[in-house]
């Protein structure tokens, strides 16, 4: 299982309360970056789509931020 599945099924084991708790954090960091609980949402659906359309391809989280790294460490090099 990953660690975001884990993170998941850990979060749907708590209470009611704790969990709007932390759907508001959640949406509350998004907002931050920009993306509006609705815009968000929309995206999501609209990615989900693809995905299962065969539109699209998925990777692992750890290797697109291993990626992400990688470049951000290249970019910082220069």
């Amino acid at each position: 299982m990953s660690q975001r599945e884990d993170i998941l099924q850990q979060a749907l084991t708590l209470p009611p309360e704790d969990r709007a708790y932390v759907v508001t954090a959640l949406e509350d960091s998004l907002e931050q970056e920009g993306l509006s609980s609705e815009a968000f949402l929309l995206e999501l659906r609209r990615r989900s789509a693809a995905y299962r359309a065969g539109a699209t391809t998925a990777r692992r989280a750890d290797e697109v931020l291993a990626d992400l790294r990688q470049r951000q460490n290249a970019e910082g090099s220069q």
